[in-house]
């Protein structure tokens, strides 16, 4: 009897136990999130380890000699070794032979090396090119290219020699962080435009960028390292001024008038490229996205993006997602074919603290070259006050195709209230990370420098007219496509208090990933929450803020012409799916709460699910998951 009762309490205690290690879990997931520079846990990392001689890299430290060359050369390498494994080892004073050692003597031939004597590895590097450049190189080529462990063994050398350089100090810079440098930054790039040639900026430089209405124009690889970059905007002649531009090799090209109406189902243009191209096209009779609320607008141009070859033919991958009537404007963009990459730079912003209107600045990176590789920057801002303009963005993406952002650290900016178009206070959007027509686009491995869960900061990025845009193994405040987007992945990732926010068309999938926001999926309601596809979910986490939240949120009142019909997700696919909130959820909201039976008269009715799909789903305490409590509109019962 004794051990019956003793049974079923430890069964009772079990179960109520459970809850409550979910809830020391997310304690404890908020205050890494807190403490910003958040990493996202489901990283898939190429290593599973790395050892010397068969000791793991976890029993080393680095030696280190004074000045900011090694300083920085010894957070490379403990930065790239956690990398490409997930262990991070530390500085030490201490002269075992279990350490890697940064070498205080430089050479002189624009040369780095690794070599591993005794169970210690040596680095060193030269006074032209610095030290972690070589690390860098040597993480890319050997380290990140490597399966399972890697392991450094007495007697293994690598080196590296620089060639086919030149430096912003080659044309005037100082880098001292009060000359301005932008000047000799911007002819060190036209020099290098014009002769090919790769721009280095020096590892310890500090370069102060002031607001001259003047643009780099990087048309070659550019590895700016350890170097930091002052953005100053508290005295800028034009706002709208790029400090640097990612530029194709060749220009636009208007072939309005070679293209004649399509409809959405075409594979072709029906007219001949010299070159494979991403092509934008415009229908000015029509007005899609028709926004409602305290920034309501009267719509925009129908706009397409497609990546064409030079026969014509459209990609499968970037369908017409419109029937064009007409084509009123046409331009093609060639694609440029050899990566151009970009490593490394530690930039900082000093904000503008202009008044509070939309007036945004666009002072950052804008890339309009496809087949564009950013890697390992950083950005962050600094002096925001009272007041502040919004900005687009820091890394801008338009008009290109297949660009990488990975290994990259962004900022949320502080917000801002203005009046919006219906006369109401409204907060602005401003962002860090922005895109426009752009298509094949990945941001992986990214993260930001604050609490992606603090609503102080307004969501991390924002775009418009994009397709295959994909986010893995990012931490951020927020995915989200403003004037829609074809086909969103969200993979490996931790989004914050923005969430997910979509409209568009396609395939979305979510994947291992966990969301901290008032609902899991936010449709949009100011362009109609629609989502004319598939919405995918497979073994994510869901942390709801909201006292009503649901896994879709969806609002329309079926009396707005948003220039389009508007849908729910046609097809809702759930396997693998946590929600930590006791009780009933539901996958839908009510959508239109004034849609209560069949014999509601909607002007613009939005178009129903017609396939719901959950297995594996799971929630803190008791309840179950329920599509709606709107009956009216969902019909659809779930399948398991």
């Amino acid at each position: 009897m004794f051990s019956k009762i003793t049974a079923i309490i430890m069964s009772i205690f079990s179960f109520l136990s459970a809850p409550f290690s979910q809830l020391f879990s997310e304690i404890e997931l908020k205050s890494e999130l807190a403490k910003g520079n958040f990493e996202s846990p489901y990283i898939v990392r190429p290593l599973e380890k790395i050892t010397v001689n068969g000791v793991s890299i976890d029993e080393y430290g680095v030696i280190v000699p004074e000045g900011d060359l090694y300083t920085y050369a010894a957070e490379t390498l403990i930065n790239e070794l956690y990398k490409a494994c997930g262990i991070k080892i530390d500085t030490t004073e201490s002269t075992t032979e279990k350490s890697f050692i940064i070498n205080e003597a430089l050479n002189e031939t624009d040369s780095f090396s690794l070599r591993v004597e005794n169970g210690s590895i040596y680095i060193s590097g030269s006074k032209g090119t610095g030290i972690s450049r070589g690390i860098t190189a040597f993480a890319d080529e050997i380290l990140l290219n490597a399966n399972g462990a890697y392991d450094f063994r007495d007697g293994y050398e690598y080196s590296k020699t620089f060639s086919g350089y030149i430096t912003y100090e080659d044309f005037g810079a100082v880098g001292d962080g009060k000359a301005d440098d932008l000047e000799a930054i911007v002819k060190t790039h036209e020099y290098a435009n014009e002769n090919k040639l790769t721009v280095f900026a020096n590892e310890t430089a500090t370069y102060y960028i002031g607001g001259a209405n003047k643009t780099a124009k990087i048309m070659t690889d550019t590895d700016w390292s350890t170097a930091r970059f002052i953005i100053d905007d508290t005295n800028v002649e034009n706002r709208s001024s790029w400090v640097f531009n990612v530029a194709p090799t060749q220009g636009s090209k208007n072939i309005s008038d070679k293209v004649s109406p399509l409809n959405i189902d075409a594979t072709s243009i029906n007219t001949t490229l010299d070159e494979k191209s991403l092509v934008v096209l415009y229908d000015s009779n029509v007005k899609r996205y028709i926004r409602k609320g305290a920034n309501q607008n009267s719509g925009s141009t129908q706009t397409d993006v497609i990546l064409v070859d030079e026969n014509g033919n459209i990609d499968p991958e970037t369908p017409l997602i419109w029937d064009f009537e007409a084509v009123t404007s046409a331009t093609a963009y060639p694609i440029d074919t050899e990566t151009l990459t970009i490593n490394g730079g530690r930039f900082t912003t000093i904000a503008n603290n202009a008044s509070s209107e939309y007036n945004y600045y666009t002072r950052g990176i804008q890339v309009r070259r496809s087949n564009t590789v950013i890697d390992r920057l950083y950005h962050d801002v600094k002096n925001e006050g009272k007041t502040g303009s919004p900005y687009s963005a820091f890394v801008s993406l338009s008009c290109c195709a297949d660009v990488t952002v990975k290994n990259s650290t962004f900022t949320g900016h502080k917000k801002y209230k203005t009046i919006g178009s219906a006369g109401t206070s409204v907060t602005m959007g401003t962002y860090d990370i922005g895109g426009a027509t752009a298509v094949n686009a990945k941001f992986i491995n990214c993260k930001q420098t604050n609490d992606i869960t603090d609503t102080d900061y307004w969501g991390i990025a924002g775009t418009n007219y994009c397709k295959n845009l994909v986010y893995d193994g990012c931490a951020f405040s927020r995915y989200d496509a403003h004037q829609g987007v074809l086909n969103a992945t969200i993979k490996n990732s931790v989004l914050g208090h923005h969430g997910i926010k979509l409209i568009g068309c396609g395939t979305a999938l979510i994947e291992n990933t966990t969301v901290l926001a008032e609902d899991f999926v936010d449709l949009r309601s100011d362009y109609g929450s629609t989502w004319n596809g598939e919405l995918i979910i497979r073994n994510c986490k869901f942390y709801p803020t909201g006292v009503s939240s649901h896994i879709i949120k969806a609002e329309n009142t079926e009396d707005h012409d948003f220039g389009y019909t508007c849908y729910l997700p046609q097809k809702v696919d759930i396997d693998g799916l946590y929600v930590h909130r006791i009780g009933i959820n539901y996958i839908f909201n009510k959508v239109n709460p004034d849609h209560k039976n069949d014999s509601y008269s909607a002007e613009f009715p939005v178009v129903s699910p017609q396939e719901i799909t959950v297995r594996n789903y799971s929630n803190l305490l008791f309840g179950s998951l329920e599509v709606s409590q709107n009956k009216a509109i969902f019909k659809v019962e779930i399948t398991k």
